[in-house]
């Protein structure tokens, strides 16, 4: 690598001590400025340059004949996958060459007008690539190999032979953690073919694009295969089940059988809230929004509400499977028993399903979310006797963002919020996830600012709780500091903030937990 913001790739021969680097220039689109067309600026000004690249999962086939790497533009909206056959590739560069003379040079070099380097596939998204699928690994043939690619909407498998890319999987389902037999004639991945929060383990014939679903577990399962494959060990778990291991032949329709027990008497003796998996209409795009909601058994005609907001923005929380948010659960279950119905809503941007969905907030996060809170909402007044003035929010990292945009833009919409360890300004937030989903301040600073919550804090009317670790690693603690100077600025009165001296971005005390879900409760 020549520096951070871009990178070359070397070819080096150990035995003959010789290298030359790969030229990448004449790649399709990559002397283009697509981020600054889009944005219309000015080409006669100067601005930062876009299009460099870095480079991602080099695989050597078996053989060591042949390389397989991917370059990834540095303004995360082009992928390209190449591969490289060294057989009788000589390398021109003198063994006592500077390498930083071969950086600069292109004589000494492999380009793409070479027969031995090959652009086998072109992804451009004008809004981000998800580097969630772009796996790509050799068959044993040492001459094709497979790739994951979201260019048809969906994460799906394709195949590469004999100078042609086949797509083996096609649909609205994703394809995930992909899995080669030994012999390369099959793939094995979870996915959520069946329904988009429900994750089964499936077979797929390399020849002739035929899939076999293994697994009828239900909820989310994921997957490892025995040495001989003859076995799948499957880790299995439902909505009130947490992770357990199951094991079952790899033969399709074959029943698989728990091997372990470890969840407590205690646990199971309590009565948890069992979710709802519902479909909730949108009324800005045509899919709906997959969402879990907790009701009590009480008749009331006028219930409250709480409306929780899972974290990360691209994550999947309203699957059928055991959520990663286990002490929310809890929570939850506890909420229900006090007579409040809580909803979890995989909102615009979530993971599990597809390309648009993901992309929705590209330039406008908290945007298109807070529209789907306020469908969310309707369809609570609507179906579960909600009381649309007694309902309110909350979530941590990028659910406590949401909470701050759904108080700040839309008043009206909830009757508080609690925003736990909340990103305030996404300037302040860190480049790599910033860069794909609002690209950068200098270049577009419009829209950093129509999706930081700390622009629009005089709209807060409503009762908000901030709580936030000082040792927050992740979202740092000054971004809490900072709004809530904003608000004392504002003369804004209803709201506090709660600190926790010791705790990074995830808690770590019990102690600490306690308090932070009591200041929600109360």
């Amino acid at each position: 690598t020549t520096d951070f913001a871009n990178q070359d790739l070397f070819l080096f021969d150990l035995n003959a001590h010789e290298y030359a680097r790969l030229d990448l220039a004449d790649l399709p689109a990559l002397q283009d400025s697509p981020l600054q067309i889009q944005l219309s600026i000015d080409p006669d000004e100067e601005q930062p340059t876009p299009r460099e690249v870095y480079f991602s999962g080099i695989r050597w086939a078996a053989n060591g004949e042949r390389v397989l790497f991917q370059a990834i533009s540095r303004d995360n909206k082009d992928r390209w996958l190449l591969s490289l056959d060294t057989t009788g590739l000589e390398l021109e560069t003198s063994e006592g060459e500077d390498l930083a003379e071969a950086t600069d040079s292109l004589r000494d070099s492999v380009d793409l007008e070479s027969p031995h380097l090959e652009l086998v596939h072109h992804n451009h998204d004008p809004a981000w690539i998800n580097r969630q699928f772009i796996q790509a690994d050799w068959l044993p043939d040492n001459e094709s190999f497979y790739f994951l690619s979201e260019e048809h909407d969906y994460g799906h498998l394709n195949l590469y032979s004999s100078g042609t890319t086949r797509q083996l999987t096609r649909g609205d389902y994703e394809v995930r953690e992909p899995l080669l037999s030994k012999s390369g004639d099959q793939i094995y991945f979870r996915g959520n073919i069946q329904h988009p929060t429900i994750y089964e383990v499936y077979r797929v014939e390399v020849d002739s694009g035929e899939i076999q679903q293994l697994t009828e577990l239900g909820g989310m399962n994921r997957f490892n295969l025995s040495p001989d494959e003859s076995h799948l060990l499957v880790l299995h778990s439902s909505a009130l089940q947490p992770l357990e291991l199951y094991t079952q032949n790899t033969r399709a329709n074959s029943r698989a059988t728990r091997i372990t027990h470890t969840i407590s008497d205690e646990f199971d003796s309590v009565d948890w809230a069992q979710p709802e998996f519902v479909e909730i209409p949108s009324s800005h795009v045509a899919d709906p929004i997959h969402s879990r909601v907790y009701t009590p058994d009480d008749a009331n005609s006028s219930r409250p509400a709480v409306v929780f907001i899972h974290g990360a923005g691209y994550l999947q929380n309203a699957h059928q499977g055991w959520s990663s948010y286990f002490r929310e659960f809890m929570f939850h279950s506890f909420l229900v028993q006090q007579g409040y119905v809580v909803l979890d809503m995989d909102y615009r941007a979530s993971s599990g399903y597809g390309r648009d969905w993901r992309t929705a907030i590209y330039q406008q996060m908290g945007t298109p979310e807070v529209q789907d809170l306020a469908d969310g909402i309707d369809w609570l007044v609507a179906n579960k006797n909600v009381n649309r003035d007694r309902i309110c929010t909350y979530g941590g990292s990028y659910g406590g963002f949401l909470t701050l945009m759904a108080l700040f833009t839309e008043p009206d919409l909830f009757a508080c919020g609690a925003a736990l360890r909340p990103v305030t300004d996404w300037a302040a937030y860190n480049h790599g996830y910033t860069s794909s989903i609002l690209n950068i301040p200098e270049i577009d600073p419009e829209a950093y600012q129509r999706s930081s919550p700390i622009e629009f804090a005089a709209g807060l009317s409503k009762p908000l709780l901030i709580a936030h670790g000082m040792q927050d690693n992740n979202v740092f603690f000054q971004d809490s500091v900072r709004l809530v100077q904003r608000l004392i600025e504002l003369e804004k009165q209803n709201w506090e903030i709660a600190i926790y001296p010791i705790e990074a971005h995830g808690f770590r005390e019990p102690s600490s937990w306690l308090d932070e879900y009591r200041r929600i409760y109360s």
